[in-house]
Parts: structure tokens; sequence; C-alpha cells
């Protein structure tokens, strides 16, 4: 769900590159997004979300009649929930 949640904020972004100051002020505060390499402010972009335990590396074409966000990378180093013990039962 987590990763769900995390592309839907793309999807929904006004501006998938997050450029500015505060730009990714939007997100919840489990994300935040920064460029891949500073030194290429239109290249990939990386999407941390759940507290930095998970991330996706992406681009973004934008075209008039139908913009895509193409996904590279996706990496989630999700935390199991814990076992409930016969006292939680």
């Amino acid at each position: 769900m987590t990763i769900d949640e995390a592309r839907a904020e793309l999807v929904t972004a006004k501006d998938p590159y997050f450029r500015g100051i505060d730009a990714d002020a939007n997100l919840p505060q489990s994300m935040r997004v920064e460029p891949l390499r500073s030194s290429d402010p239109k290249g990939p972009r990386v999407l941390y979300f759940d507290n930095c335990n998970g991330w996706l590396v992406y681009t973004f074409v934008p075209r008039s009649e139908d913009p895509q966000i193409l996904v590279y990378e996706v990496f989630w180093q999700g935390i199991d929930p814990p076992t409930p013990t016969l006292a939680e039962e």
C-alpha cells in the first residue's frame, strides 16, 4: 500500500519535478523528493517514502496530450508488523 501512496503523490503532483524551494511541502511528512544528480536539473528524481525506508527513481516526460512518469527503480525495506503474543490474541 505504501508504494501505491507514493505513486499517487507523483501522479497528482502539480509539478512532478518538485522544482523550487519547499516545492515538496505538500507531500506527507514521510515523503520527500530530490534530484538524483544536482548537475542534471531535468534528469531523474528520487522520491523517498515511508520515512526513507523506500524510494522511487523516476523521470517526468512533459507532453501536452499525454505526460508520463517513468519509474526506473522501486525499493522498499518495509518493516514487518509485530506478531501478536498469546496475551494479545
